[in-house]
């Protein structure tokens, strides 16, 4: 996506649609694993919050989004970076039962719901 494209879809919709985690949920059970695949173009990450609609790290982001450069964030443990073609993977065990919330830290409206069962 260009640049000024990528602006554009911020200021008119509040995220870029092409810019997304692929399913909006996810379900595991204890032993499962969950590969988060970075195959965009641009740096990600895959971060756990306690709630969505918290902002992300980039000020001018979040001045769009939010009309503030430092929106309240609500993170829980690492950033977990992902660079372009790369991947981190998540194992059920290491979560507790019940829902969890992740967001891109860089593009908050990326957001992704994990449900361990």
């Amino acid at each position: 996506t260009p640049f000024d494209v990528f602006i554009q879809q911020l200021v008119q919709n509040g995220f870029a649609g092409a810019w997304r985690f692929s399913a909006p949920q996810v379900k595991l059970r204890d032993g499962d694993t969950l590969t988060v695949e970075n195959r965009g173009g641009e740096t990600h990450t895959f971060s756990e919050v306690s709630q969505f609609g918290g902002g992300g790290i980039v000020p001018d982001i979040n001045l769009i989004l939010f009309g503030t450069a430092t929106p309240p964030t609500f993170f829980i443990g690492p950033l977990n970076f992902v660079a372009a073609g790369e991947e981190t993977t998540i194992t059920a065990s290491t979560l507790t039962a019940g829902t969890h919330r992740f967001i891109c830290a860089i593009h908050p409206w990326m957001e992704e719901t994990v449900v361990v069962s």
